[in-house]
């Protein structure tokens, strides 16, 4: 992993709007899709992976697939994980992603609460 931003952007992981939630997890995952990654394969190109809707579709499997590993392994554990909604726009702009870099979720990680 290569840090991106040297700020406390972890806020930005709710909801526009959200309120009456405060985030006291010392993690929050971002779920970022790269759909650079998909039109440019190595290897087979398979014809839809140019279709926006199916790319649209791997990166929500993929991301969910991810997001139920990292459950599995906080239950595990002993920790929480929560895969939330978050403000796309503001995480977009304050991780200085490009036009192909799409924000898909937040989960949020850490011990038990009170």
């Amino acid at each position: 992993l290569d840090p991106v931003s040297a700020a406390d952007i972890r806020p930005l992981a709710r909801t526009p709007g959200q309120t009456g939630i405060e985030f006291h997890a010392p993690v929050q995952l971002i779920y970022i899709a790269n759909i650079d990654r998909l039109d440019h394969t190595h290897g087979f190109d398979e014809p839809g992976l140019h279709d926006p809707d199916v790319q649209k579709a791997y990166a929500y499997v993929d991301m969910g697939l991810i997001a139920e590993n990292v459950q599995i392994i906080c239950a595990s554990l002993g920790l929480g994980a929560w895969l939330h909604n978050c403000d796309r726009k503001a995480l977009t702009r304050a991780l200085g992603l490009r036009p192909e870099q799409k924000v898909l979720f937040a989960q949020s990680v850490g011990g038990p609460g009170a």
